[in-house]
């Protein structure tokens, strides 16, 4: 084990890190398996070596396998140095041999030659985390034929010198290597501009860390799938944490995708960090509007800017529009970002409209709102009349006004609409003062009961061209008078309700034709109306509660639905005996477990109350509540006292009066 652990304390020597900042993977130096192979490291230098030449003393290694563990090996590799650097740059391919001729600064093949025979540690560097590297200079050997392994497959590897003696370097069955879980990396840092992205994964160092390297993965806003962008790159220790860095060139204004997996010597992987999205574009490079026009045409204003770049750091473009060029901009649509005109049919003929646009980002820290490009415009006027006002109705409200109203015009180019009143079609004259809306009240102050007025509406356009008279309506105004107020109100409890009179009005005063009722609840702010238009000077109100206190008022009505005022206030208590009474008697026995009480049923509520107190005492209080009976135990009543009960009905919450007083003394 020590002295295949040597390889990676070289290896790290070599790239000037101490040999607990780097882990090998699986733990176990000898076998390091995955689903699909067994990666069989072959052997290691002696101890103190600075060459990873294991051919010096050997002239080749063989790899046997017991794939049941009965101990029945057969051969299945034999490794050896290449006797070239052609048969180097053929096991590795030509590819990996020009980088490694590159790395160590080879001038030729026979210079490189010379380096890979030495082993050099210092000169050779990080190809010893290469398995291609590994397994070209016999260091390492893959099996791939791993479906019919268990837990109990053996490896052997064997060493043979030039005289053909062959000593077992190790033997290691699978199922002793022991597994350890990789670390969960998280984005440490992320370095973005318009063509470069640097990213840094890091997480704080395991005690045994599997990680050896990492790919790295991306995929762009308009990809479906994510692709390798980074198959290798090695996991570091520094600061007694894991970091895996990577960068690259991009394109500016791409929406980007990437996240990191770590895997070990073996191939086996580990879970991914969460995925990280960033824009490759700096704020103070975007591009804002350019070029941005205003137009008119047909029935519309035409807008028109270049185009943005095609880059995803833009969301949208926003259009703004006002009638003032320094305020008021109001939002009126919002585009995609590859829109390059905006056609506005909401606009008024002869109105300059001021209009901005600006491209909108999508949220990304350090991305804040551009600026706006701004232009204005307006639409040639048009010289046609505006068609005339229909569905002009009126009529008269409470509040001694003549209401007018009309159906709203299609046109968008209108200034405003004036009302006319005459006395005919021949006489009408504007009464009104420009109205932007669809009503208008004429006050009654001026106009005469007797008389019909006639009305019209007609509208005006941004070109001052008017319309034609709306079809005209006629009305007479019901004027107010004066309404007397009736006197003499009384009021009595009788046959279950409150009757109320008052003085007869009516017969009185000519334009009085009836009354209406009012009612509060004494100590309430405000009256109800409970009454129609009643044409008699009496009324009766049945719907009152036993034991409140009400007042009442009434008020005259004329022909035009005018009121007087409230008349003076009758007041009246409703009493309970009409609606409920306690029973006609009680009855006391003593029992075993208590006090029986029973009385005869009320016909007006089988609702109860009772009450107790001893003789020696002037206060009752309440022993119990009993609904649909006519029966209760008192078991609280204590033995040798004398107690005087009394029974209260009780309807909707309200309680008659006591019934007659009983008294008993508890039996021991």
């Amino acid at each position: 084990m020590k002295r295949f652990n040597l390889i990676i304390a070289l290896l790290i020597a070599a790239m000037g890190l101490s040999a607990q900042q780097i882990q090998t993977g699986v733990v176990g130096g000898h076998l390091l398996p995955s689903d699909k192979q067994v990666t069989v490291m072959v052997n290691a230098p002696d101890a103190g070596s600075k060459s990873l030449n294991i051919f010096k003393k050997y002239k080749r290694y063989e790899v046997s396998k017991d794939q049941n563990g009965t101990g029945n090996f057969k051969k299945q590799a034999t490794v050896t140095f290449p006797v070239s650097y052609s048969e180097f740059k053929k096991r590795a391919g030509s590819s990996l041999a020009d980088e490694f001729k590159i790395q160590v600064k080879a001038k030729d093949d026979a210079e490189a030659w010379a380096i890979l025979q030495s082993g050099d540690v210092q000169k050779i560097g990080y190809f010893f985390l290469s398995r291609e590297f590994l397994e070209s200079i016999g260091m390492m050997w893959t099996d791939t034929d791993v479906k019919g392994n268990s837990p109990v497959t053996v490896y052997r590897v064997s060493a043979v010198d030039a005289g053909g003696k062959a000593e077992v370097i190790y033997t290691e069955v699978v199922s002793a290597v022991k597994r350890v879980p990789f670390p969960r990396f998280k984005l440490n840092r992320a370095l973005v501009a318009d063509s470069v992205v640097q990213l840094t994964w890091s997480i704080p160092a395991p005690a045994s860390n599997p990680a050896v390297f990492a790919s790295v993965y991306k995929k762009s806003s308009t990809s479906k799938r994510f692709t390798v962008v980074a198959e290798r790159l090695i996991v570091y220790n520094r600061d007694d944490s894991l970091h895996v860095y990577f960068t690259e060139k991009v394109n500016p204004g791409e929406l980007l995708t990437y996240y990191m997996q770590p895997y070990d010597m073996a191939g086996n992987r580990g879970a991914g960090s969460d995925p990280t999205s960033h824009l490759t574009k700096s704020f103070k490079s975007i591009a804002a509007i350019s070029g941005f026009k205003v137009k008119d045409t047909t029935n519309a204003l035409y807008l028109s800017w270049n185009a943005l770049p095609r880059q995803a750091v833009y969301s949208g473009i926003q259009i703004l529009k006002s009638r003032s060029a320094q305020k008021d901009f109001v939002v009126a649509d919002t585009l995609s970002p590859n829109a390059v005109n905006y056609l506005d049919r909401k606009v008024l003929p002869n109105m300059v409209y001021y209009y901005q646009v600006r491209p909108l980002l999508v949220p990304y820290p350090g991305f804040k709102m551009l600026p706006t490009a701004t232009a204005n415009g307006s639409m040639q006027v048009k010289k046609e009349r505006p068609s005339k006002p229909g569905g002009l109705t009126a009529k008269q409200d409470s509040t001694r006004f003549i209401v007018l109203s009309w159906d709203k015009n299609p046109e968008l180019d209108l200034f405003a609409y004036y009302v006319l009143r005459g006395t005919s079609a021949k006489d009408m004259r504007v009464i009104s003062p420009p109205i932007r809306d669809t009503v208008y009240r004429d006050s009654m102050k001026y106009l005469n009961g007797a008389t019909q007025y006639i009305y019209a509406v007609q509208v005006m356009n941004l070109a001052q061209n008017m319309s034609d008279l709306s079809a005209p309506v006629g009305i007479r105004p019901l004027k107010a008078q004066y309404v007397a107020s009736p006197a003499g109100v009384q009021s009595r409890w009788a046959d279950k309700a409150v009757n109320l009179q008052w003085e007869n009005t009516v017969a009185v005063y000519d334009n009085v034709i009836g009354y209406i009722v009012f009612r509060r609840e004494k100590g309430e702010p405000l009256f109800k109306v409970i009454s129609k238009v009643e044409r008699l000077p009496f009324f009766r109100d049945t719907l009152v509660t036993p034991g409140k206190t009400y007042e009442y008022g009434i008020s005259s009505v004329d022909a035009f639905a005018n009121q007087s005022l409230l008349s003076p206030l009758t007041e009246l208590m409703i009493p309970t005996d009409d609606f409920i009474a306690p029973p006609s008697d009680l009855y006391l026995t003593n029992k075993p477990e208590g006090v029986g009480l029973s009385w005869p049923g009320n016909d007006r509520g089988n609702h109860y109350v009772i009450y107790r107190r001893p003789a020696s005492s002037k206060t009752f209080s309440k022993v119990a509540m009993v609904e649909n009976a006519s029966t209760y135990l008192d078991k609280t009543a204590v033995p040798g006292v004398l107690y005087v009960y009394k029974l209260t009905a009780l309807l909707d919450q309200i309680e008659s009066k006591a019934g007659q007083e009983k008294a008993v003394r508890r039996q021991k």
